[in-house]
C-alpha cells in the first residue's frame, strides 16, 4: 500500500491537497499514460534496432525522448491540457508513420482503436471527439486508396470492418464512461452547493442569535459586576458571584454552541489571579443547586482542613463555572428520584508556592451518560475510563473541560464498577501569602480580559461620543463608564454620529455596528473620509454583538481603531481607550 501511495504521489507531482481533485486526477491520468508510452517505445524501439529496422527504431526512441520532455513541461508548467493534446498528437503520427513503412504489419493497426479511448479520457467529451473523428478520417483515406497505392493497408474488408468497430465501440464506451463521470461530478458539486448554503443559513441564524442574546447578556454582566462593587454582605456577595459564573457560562455555551455548528466565534478568555477561599468558593457554587422547592439532590462536601483557612491565588469564578457545568451534567442525565453527589477535595501535590488540588464529584448511583468504552490499564483499579470523544457535544460537560483545560488540568471521566460516574480533575492553585491578600474577591473580574487601567485619571476630561441605537445599552454603558469619563454623548445611528461630529470634536467614538439608517461601517467610512480632509484622527472603537470569525477583521477593514464584542468588562474597554488615547 505504501508503494502504491508513493507511486500516486510520483506521478501527481506530489499535489494531493494542494489543487483540486479533478485536475490531480488529470494530471495523474495524463502521466500514467505518459510514463506508459515511454516505456512502450523504448522497449519497442530497442527491438527494432535489434531487427535491422533501422527507421522505426529510431523514430520509436525518438518519440520516447519527446514524451519525457513532455512530461518536464507538465512538472513544469502544469499546462495539463497542452500536454495531453500533444502527446495524442504524436502518438497518432508515430503510429501513421510506423503503419506507413511497414503496412504488412497488423500488429501497428492494432493499436489504433486505442486513440479515442486516451482521447476522450484525457481531452475530454467534445476535444476527444473531435481528435477521434480526424483520426479515423485520415485511417479511411487510408484504407480507400486505390491498390496501386504501396501505403495502402493490405486487410480483407472483414477485418477492416472489425476494426471500424472496435474503433466506434472503444469511442462509445469512453464516451459513455465521460458521460457518467462528469454527471456524478455535477452531482457532487450540487451537493457540495446545497451544503454551502445550509452553512451559510445556519452561519447567519448563529449569529443572530449570539447577537440576540449578547447584547442582553452584555448588559447583565455589567450590571452584575456594577453591583459586586458595591458593598455587600457575604451572603449576597455570594448570590453575586453566582450569577456572574452563571452568566460566564452562558457565554460560554453560546461559543460551544457556535463551535458544534461549525462556526468559529472569537473569544478571549484570560484567567486571573485573585485571592480566594476554596471551602467558601465550593459551598457558595452549590448553594444554587439547593433553592429548590423539591430538592432533587443531596450535596456531601470534604475539603482538607487547610482549605479551610488556607487562601490560594487563582480564578474562582472560573472554579464555579466548572463545579456547576459538572453539578448540571449530572442532574440533566440522573434517573428519577433523589440523588447524592459528593465533592471531595484534597491536596494532590505541593511543589515551592504550587499546590494542586485534587477535585473528585461522584454520584451514588448511574447517570444517562454514553456506555463505557474502555477500562484501565490497571486491572485492580475500580474505575474504568469514558471515551470522552463520545461526549464532546454535551454542551456543559463541554465547557467544564475546555475550562479545565485553560487552567491548567485535564478531565477525566470515570465510572465504578457499580456504573457509577465519577468527574475527576485536578487544578494548580498558588499559595496566597499575606502581601498577596491585597487584591480581594471584591476586586473580582468577570469578564473574558482582566486589564486594570492605568489612565483612567486621565480619562475625566476626555470627550466621548457614544453610537448606540440600543436606550437600554446607552444607559448601561455610561453608567459603567461614569466613574471614568465624565464627558459623554449619545447618538442613535450613524447619521446622528456623523452630524454631532461635523459639529463637535471628540476624542474617542464608540461605534455599534447593526444601527437604522446608517449603520457603524458606513458611519466610519464617512468619518475617515472627513479627517482625510483635515489631516487628523478621531480613534473609533466597534461595541458590537458580532462575535463570529471575521468581524474583528471587518471592523478593522471599515477603519475602526479596535475592537470589542459583547459582554465585555468595563475595565477592558476602559483599557482599551486608554490604549488608543496615551500610548500612541
Amino acid at each position: 500500500m505504501k508503494l502504491f501511495n508513493k507511486l500516486i504521489s510520483f506521478l501527481s507531482f506530489g499535489l494531493q491537497g494542494k489543487c483540486e481533485e479533478e485536475v490531480i486526477n488529470t494530471i495523474l491520468f495524463i502521466n500514467l499514460l505518459n510514463f506508459s508510452g515511454v516505456l512502450f517505445f523504448t522497449v519497442f524501439g530497442l527491438f527494432a534496432l535489434l531487427r535491422g529496422e533501422i527507421i522505426s527504431g529510431l523514430v520509436l526512441l525518438a518519440t520516447s525522448c519527446l514524451i519525457l520532455g513532455n512530461i518536464r513541461y507538465v512538472k513544469k508548467t502544469f499546462r495539463y491540457s497542452v500536454s495531453a493534446k500533444f502527446s495524442l498528437i504524436l502518438v497518432a503520427l508515430v503510429l501513421f508513420l510506423l503503419f506507413i513503412l511497414d503496412g504488412s504489419d497488423g500488429s501497428i493497426i492494432l493499436w489504433f482503436p486505442l486513440i479515442p479511448l486516451v482521447s476522450v479520457l484525457t481531452l475530454g467529451h467534445k476535444n476527444g471527439s473531435i481528435t477521434s473523428l480526424i483520426f479515423l478520417l485520415l485511417s479511411a483515406i487510408l484504407f480507400l486508396l486505390p491498390d496501386y497505392y504501396p501505403i495502402r493497408p493490405d486487410f480483407s474488408p472483414l477485418f477492416t470492418i472489425r476494426l471500424a468497430g472496435l474503433y466506434i465501440a472503444l469511442y462509445l464506451a469512453a464516451s459513455i464512461f465521460e458521460y457518467s463521470r462528469i454527471n456524478y461530478l455535477r452531482t457532487i458539486e450540487m451537493q457540495m452547493l446545497e451544503a454551502k448554503n445550509e452553512l451559510k443559513l445556519k452561519e447567519s441564524f448563529i449569529s443572530k442569535l449570539s447577537h440576540q442574546i449578547r447584547t442582553p447578556l452584555s448588559n447583565i454582566m455589567l450590571v452584575s459586576h456594577m453591583v459586586n462593587k458595591v458593598d455587600l454582605t457575604d451572603e449576597q456577595r455570594e448570590m453575586m458571584e453566582t450569577i456572574i459564573a452563571s452568566a460566564n457560562n452562558l457565554v460560554n455555551t453560546i461559543e460551544n454552541l457556535a463551535e458544534i455548528a461549525e462556526v468559529d466565534i472569537e473569544s478571549k478568555k484570560s484567567l486571573q489571579n485573585v485571592s480566594f477561599n476554596l471551602h467558601t468558593t465550593i459551598n457558595s457554587a452549590i448553594k444554587l443547586f439547593t433553592v429548590q422547592k423539591e430538592p432533587v439532590v443531596d450535596f456531601f462536601v470534604t475539603t482538607d482542613e487547610k482549605f479551610e483557612t488556607q487562601e490560594l491565588e487563582g480564578d474562582p469564578v472560573k472554579l464555579k463555572q466548572i463545579l456547576l457545568n459538572l453539578i448540571e451534567t449530572i442532574l440533566k442525565n440522573k434517573r428519577s428520584g433523589k440523588i447524592k453527589i459528593s465533592v471531595i477535595t484534597s491536596i494532590h501535590s505541593q511543589i515551592s508556592d504550587i499546590t494542586e488540588v485534587r477535585f473528585e464529584i461522584k454520584t451514588n448511583k448511574p447517570i444517562d451518560l454514553i456506555p463505557l468504552s474502555k477500562e484501565t490499564g490497571d486491572p485492580g483499579s475500580k474505575f474504568v475510563i469514558e471515551n470522552y470523544s463520545q461526549l464532546v457535544n454535551n454542551l456543559d460537560l463541554n465547557i467544564a473541560r475546555k475550562i479545565i483545560t485553560q487552567m491548567g488540568g485535564k478531565l477525566h471521566i470515570l465510572q465504578t464498577k457499580e456504573k457509577n460516574r465519577v468527574f475527576l480533575f485536578t487544578l494548580p492553585f498558588k499559595t496566597a501569602e499575606p502581601a498577596a491578600l491585597k487584591k480581594t474577591e471584591e476586586e473580582l473580574y468577570t469578564g473574558p480580559d482582566i486589564i486594570i487601567p492605568g489612565h483612567a485619571d486621565n480619562l475625566q476630561d476626555t470627550s466621548l461620543l457614544l453610537v448606540e441605537d440600543n436606550a437600554i445599552n446607552q444607559k448601561i454603558v455610561m453608567l459603567s463608564l461614569k466613574k471614568y469619563i465624565k464627558n459623554i454623548d449619545v447618538a442613535s445611528n450613524g447619521k446622528e454620529a456623523l452630524d454631532k461630529f461635523g459639529t463637535s470634536k471628540y476624542d474617542i467614538i464608540l461605534m455599534d455596528v447593526q444601527m437604522p439608517v446608517i449603520d457603524g461601517f458606513v458611519a466610519t467610512k464617512k468619518i475617515r473620509e472627513i479627517e482625510a480632509t483635515t489631516n487628523s484622527h478621531t480613534p473609533i472603537i466597534a461595541i458590537t454583538a458580532n462575535a463570529l470569525h471575521g468581524d474583528r477583521e471587518k471592523c478593522l477593514a471599515a477603519g475602526m481603531d479596535d475592537y470589542i464584542s459583547k459582554p465585555f468588562q468595563v475595565e477592558v474597554l476602559v483599557d482599551k481607550i486608554n490604549r488608543l488615547l496615551f500610548q500612541k
